[in-house]
């Protein structure tokens, strides 16, 4: 935690690795939070964490709630605000390795719920469903996943084609978006990368929503969680579809709202562009109502050798 303007570290908020210093992963309640072997030894010693965000209500942040991801064992920890302390940490299933994490900030459908109420996580790499090992990647895929923001289980997962890295949410709940990239579904990195456009990946909450309730998903492996379909081709019909799949330039890797609500930005990685996606026009597609969906691109901006993330300062 580091105070603005003077950059000083205020504290370390220990969460997925033991921490002596305040006796985090030795002392029985911080064990409970981070998770034992029937032994009582710590299922997990080490982690990878990349990205925090933290909860917002009426658009802005509201102090209640932080997150963020250890990739390396796919888990999600919770952060309260007002102690800074984890007091909840969640394994996703169907998951190994997620990258971008992002809390929505307010509901698609009730609008008095103006305030987190969800945390979508992005796959990185895609694997076998469920992971026997199998070596056949040409069935390989990977998992959106929401997470209740108060309970911290997993809501639901989208199936999806492609890998993820980052992802954001839109002001007004309807939309979660992840940069995908390996439109080609290839195992290596030469296959990887040989496509010259992937896509920004946008999910219809609400449909998702109604999909689940309505029974319309299934499950993998041992797994309870529901898991509905997101690949490009169960999702072709604007007016049935849960996912939209907006084409960027190759391997993007940052993807974020901006202030005015109007906009997503999706950065490239392998190539030097940021997209700007407007929302309103994809919301138009999913009603039916825009013939083609990469019309919702307004712009396609060169900046830099090629960029990794983007971020506002307002």
């Amino acid at each position: 935690v580091l105070g603005l303007p003077s950059g000083r570290e205020i504290t370390r908020i220990p969460c997925f690795v033991p921490d002596a210093l305040v006796g985090w992963g030795i002392t029985n309640e911080s064990k409970a939070v981070m998770g034992t072997k029937p032994d009582g030894s710590l299922k997990y010693t080490v982690a990878d964490t990349h990205h925090t965000h933290a909860s917002y209500k009426d658009g802005n942040y509201d102090g209640r709630y932080a997150w963020i991801n250890d990739k390396i064992n796919s888990r999600l920890a919770r952060i309260r605000l007002d102690y800074f302390i984890c007091d909840k940490i969640t394994e996703l299933p169907n998951v190994q390795g997620f990258h971008g994490i992002f809390p929505d900030k307010r509901d698609p459908v009730d609008p008095a719920i103006n305030y987190t109420t969800r945390v979508f996580c992005g796959a990185e790499f895609s694997i076998p469903l469920p992971n026997t090992g199998s070596e056949d990647h040409t069935k390989y895929r990977s998992m959106f996943t929401c997470v209740d923001a108060e309970t911290m289980e997993v809501r639901w997962q989208v199936l999806i084609d492609g890998n993820c890295d980052l992802t954001a949410t839109s002001y007004d709940g309807k939309l979660a978006a992840t940069n995908q990239y390996n439109v080609e579904m290839g195992a290596k990195y030469e296959d990887m990368m040989s496509a010259e456009r992937d896509a920004c990946l946008f999910f219809n909450i609400a449909r998702i929503e109604a999909a689940v309730k309505a029974g319309k998903f299934k499950t993998i492996g041992t797994s309870k969680v529901p898991v509905v379909d997101g690949t490009h081709e169960a999702n072709k019909d604007p007016k049935t579809a849960l996912t939209a799949y907006v084409s960027v330039p190759k391997n993007p890797h940052g993807v974020n709202a901006s202030p005015d609500q109007k906009y997503f930005i999706c950065a490239g990685k392998l190539s030097p562009t940021a997209t700007v996606i407007e929302l309103a026009k994809v919301l138009e597609w999913f009603d039916g109502k825009l013939e083609k969906l990469d019309s919702a691109i307004v712009a396609e901006v060169e900046i830099g050798l090629g960029p990794l993330h983007t971020a506002f300062d307002g």
